[in-house]
């Protein structure tokens, strides 16, 4: 359990999490609540994830979770009933549809967030909102391998080539990913810093991961969903080829990720920032490597891919892992144990 010495958001208040039973969401949840919060877990039918009730329930008390349902979280006012009594709002809900059509993803992903600040704004008992944005969001495919990323630094250049009309190049749905982070989160500033006047208690944070490695918090119920299903697929022989052409990544385990959302939502020092969460340089050979430590008798892939180019260069990961030392960690999960901690359960 994370040690929090006069934490800006005493424990036993209420977390409004939503995106909840995604592979990064349920550990948000995970993290709140065994750090001694009250979650409110926002899904688009929670029916359909009655695994979160009974896994939740049973760890933690069912007076402590519940389930919502926000079928739609671009139309306005969305978020307008469920906000009513939280205290941190975490909005963790992605489109992850990879579709290249940009006007099918960039608008429902900026509406989602602001809507989900808009409605942190209009309730006074929200004092911490944290987006859940991504490495994307700083620096992506369009850039030169190496590239140094500052805590100012934008994707602009997906921002730019996502809205390039077809026929679409193969890599043109990631682009418009990544320029959905990217505007989302740059609209969400931007609301806060023009309104920020009218709500001086409210902080808001934003936290940047790279790609997500790890365990599932219940991979009967829940299933192998997001980067979870990508080392999976490794583990049981298949390889990406298009994940193999992309730029070298660096990794963090998922539950540092969602302790980092902790950080964003209770440290009193932590405001108004960017939390960039890179661990470690990542590459699927790396990975097989250390599969075949794992199981030496495992049928694996061969070597297939060392990523291209070099490692961006990430300034302020050194900052993230710091948060993370605050709330009793020794430091970032290391590769081989959230590899190990990912293909456990399979």
């Amino acid at each position: 359990m994370a040690t929090i010495e006069n934490p800006a958001i005493p424990k036993g208040s209420t977390v409004l999490v939503t995106g909840a039973n995604g592979f990064l969401g349920s550990h948000i949840v995970d993290q709140f609540l065994r750090t001694g919060y009250r979650v409110r877990a926002a899904v688009r039918d929670p029916r359909k994830e009655s695994w979160a009730n009974e896994l939740f329930g049973k760890l933690y008390g069912k007076e402590n979770f519940e389930l919502v349902a926000v079928p739609a979280m671009d139309v306005e006012g969305a978020f307008d009933e469920i906000v009513k009594g939280i205290d941190i709002f975490v909005h963790s809900a992605a489109v992850v549809t990879f579709e290249p059509e940009a006007s099918k993803v960039i608008p429902v992903t900026i509406a989602g967030a602001l809507n989900a600040l808009k409605a942190a704004y209009s309730e006074p008992s929200v004092k911490r909102f944290v987006l859940t944005s991504s490495s994307t969001a700083a620096v992506g495919l369009l850039d030169e391998p190496g590239t140094i990323v500052t805590e100012d630094k934008y994707n602009e250049k997906a921002i730019k080539k996502a809205w390039d009309g077809p026929p679409y190049e193969p890599s043109h749905s990631i682009i418009v990913y990544e320029a959905s982070k990217a505007q989302s989160e740059q609209e969400v500033w931007k609301y806060h810093k023009e309104h920020q006047a009218k709500r001086p208690d409210l902080v808001v944070n934003t936290v940047l991961p790279n790609f997500i490695i790890g365990r599932s918090v219940d991979p009967v119920g829940q299933g192998s969903r997001s980067t979870f299903s990508l080392i999976l697929d490794l583990w049981n022989g298949k390889k990406n080829e298009m994940l193999a052409a992309l730029p070298r990544q660096h990794f963090v385990d998922v539950e540092d990720t969602a302790l980092l959302h902790v950080a964003a939502a209770v440290l009193p020092h932590v405001q108004g920032q960017r939390i960039f969460a890179f661990a470690d340089e990542f590459s699927w050979d790396r990975t097989l490597s250390v599969m075949r430590k794992i199981d030496p008798t495992r049928n694996l892939p061969e070597e297939f891919s060392d990523g291209q180019g070099q490692w961006n260069v990430i300034v302020a990961s050194s900052k993230a892992e710091k948060l993370l030392q605050e709330l009793g960690r020794p430091g970032w999960t290391r590769f081989e144990d959230s590899v190990a901690a990912n293909v456990r359960d399979a």
